[in-house]
């Protein structure tokens, strides 16, 4: 946040893609991996997935495993 407004100014969700680009660049500069990684997007996506088809029956739903 030290790059962008004034404390107590919020940024929009357009910026949040200019901190992932600077969160890839700052790891690739380091040699270290970027994050987050194929498995933990995958597994946000099977939460998301549980999350809608609970939704849509009305019970809870197992959340399938990133393997």
């Amino acid at each position: 946040m030290k790059h962008w407004w004034v404390p107590g100014l919020r940024i929009g969700f357009e910026h949040s893609f200019i901190h992932q680009v600077a969160d890839l660049l700052a790891a690739i500069e380091k040699g270290l991996p970027a994050a987050p990684t194929f498995r933990e997007a995958l597994a946000i996506d099977y939460v998301t997935d549980a999350i809608l088809q609970s939704a849509r029956s009305g019970r809870w739903e197992t959340v399938r495993r990133a393997s």
